[in-house]
């Protein structure tokens, strides 16, 4: 973890699409992607107590590279926790060296409607509106989103910035979301794969467990913590 006065430090740049990419640049170099994460998964250990102090100092300078490394090191955690090993453990080396952006839906008062799954020959069709979304950066982001499949069966899918069907909305123009690559995402007939489905919620050998959802929560409470 970085000494306070590497947090004064941190980049700042006028045009927010650059900007995005040089906070997670740097948040990744200091080590702030891996803290709190064990290292078989490719961390650096440490607590979450360490964790929030961290980024309680990174908002105290930079409250929209703290947003960043909200959603950066939940979409790490959320993707620490899936059940689908392949495509948690080809990602997280890049998302925790700040190759790739880990998108994550803003926090709401109610639960994210899921995305409606229609079953295809090859594969499924998603379509639904996702919400407002933070990091979602220029080099390219990746995103843990619910799903609903026929049957009523949920999911957690993973959507990638450059499928073919979702959409954005301009960056939220406030000064406060600068360089934080705010939009709200829709799917418009999305379509995925199989082997893009994270976890099914009610199979028991495809779901998370109490623990990991527990653990996911947990980072998620400690970095929103900071931002407030």
């Amino acid at each position: 973890m970085p000494a306070d006065p590497a947090f004064a430090a941190v980049p700042a740049h006028l045009n927010p699409v650059i900007q995005g990419d040089l906070w997670l640049s740097w948040i990744a170099r200091e080590g702030l992607t891996a803290l709190a994460l064990p290292p078989e998964a490719g961390g650096q250990g440490g607590t979450l107590a360490e964790l929030g102090r961290a980024a309680r100092t990174l908002a105290r300078h930079a409250p929209g590279a703290a947003w960043v490394l909200w959603a950066q090191r939940l979409c790490i955690e959320q993707l620490h926790a899936a059940h689908n090993r392949a495509v948690a453990d080809y990602l997280l080396p890049d998302l925790i060296a700040g190759g790739r952006a880990g998108a994550c839906l803003l926090p709401s008062t109610s639960a994210p409607v899921p995305l409606a799954a229609r079953r295809l020959e090859r594969g499924w069709r998603l379509q639904g509106r996702l919400g407002l979304a933070a990091n979602l950066q220029w080099a390219g982001f990746v995103l843990v989103a619910p799903a609903c499949f026929e049957g009523g069966r949920r999911a957690r899918v993973l959507l990638s910035g450059d499928d073919d069907g979702l959409r954005r909305s301009p960056d939220r123009p406030e000064a406060d979301w600068h360089g934080t690559r705010t939009a709200e995402l829709q799917a418009q007939a999305l379509f995925f794969r199989d082997d893009e489905i994270l976890d099914i919620a009610d199979e028991p050998d495809a779901g998370l467990s109490a623990e990991r959802l527990a653990r996911i929560t947990a980072v998620d409470r400690v970095l929103r913590a900071a931002l407030t």
